[in-house]
């Protein structure tokens, strides 16, 4: 488990909801039905640089949660683009240099209703910033038990952030891989560990996918151009 978030992560949960319902998934939470019905508007499905770099450092800490884990990069880019677009769900939310994602990506309360599970506060709002409901976080969607039992410090600066995109990603492996082990390289045994993720054999045949597409096609035409370009 990470370290405890730092108190500005905390100070920046007040934040913009999502405004469609979330899916709840046995530890994780998708932005599945915000974009279930076209997932490519807004930027096509294409990967911000440091999005990029945030899921290749996952794939190369990976070994870190267990010495036989072993995610390429794409899976985490076909989770992330699902869950919220790479920390881009709408015009609105931006994904800073360093990989953090402003403002924080808060789902609905997680109260019952619009089809979620009825999660009453676990954290008394310090990570969610909600202090009656548990509401899924940040650009991978982790609901705060889940955080707390899984929360990886990615980029190495002493803090578990749901919000950064380095630390959500490592977090996503870690839960792949400790929540259901397997040879991802295999579809079968990859599909159940995305099922293990968000209970949903759509959302796992959405996501594999975008890993299919990330995996086949060259980087040029997956990744955004840089700045310079």
């Amino acid at each position: 488990m990470g370290p405890a978030p730092r108190a500005s992560a905390r100070r920046r949960i007040g934040s913009t909801l999502l405004a469609a319902a979330l899916l709840v998934g046995l530890g994780a939470i998708a932005a599945y039905s915000f974009g279930a019905v076209d997932l490519a508007p807004v930027f096509g499905g294409r990967i911000p640089r440091v999005a990029y770099d945030a899921y290749l450092s996952a794939e190369r800490n990976a070994p870190t949660i267990t010495e036989s884990c072993s995610v390429d990069w794409a899976v985490v880019a076909g989770i992330a683009q699902v869950e919220s677009r790479h920390g881009r769900i709408d015009e609105d939310h931006r994904l800073d240099a360093d990989g953090t994602v402003e403002p924080p990506i808060r789902g609905r309360q997680l109260d019952g209703t619009g089809g979620t599970q009825t999660i009453v506060d676990t954290d008394d709002g310090e990570l969610d910033g909600d202090p009656a409901w548990d509401r899924a976080m940040g650009p991978l969607q982790f609901i705060p038990t889940t955080w707390r039992e899984l929360g990886r410090d990615g980029n190495d600066d002493g803090t578990a952030d749901p919000d950064n995109l380095y630390d959500a990603a490592l977090t996503a492996v870690a839960h792949l891989c400790l929540r259901e082990p397997g040879d991802y390289s295999a579809r079968a045994e990859l599909r159940r560990a995305l099922i293990a993720y968000n209970a949903s054999g759509r959302y796992a045949d959405d996501v594999l996918r975008w890993i299919e597409r990330y995996r086949s096609e060259p980087l040029d035409e997956i990744l955004e151009a840089s700045p310079e370009a």
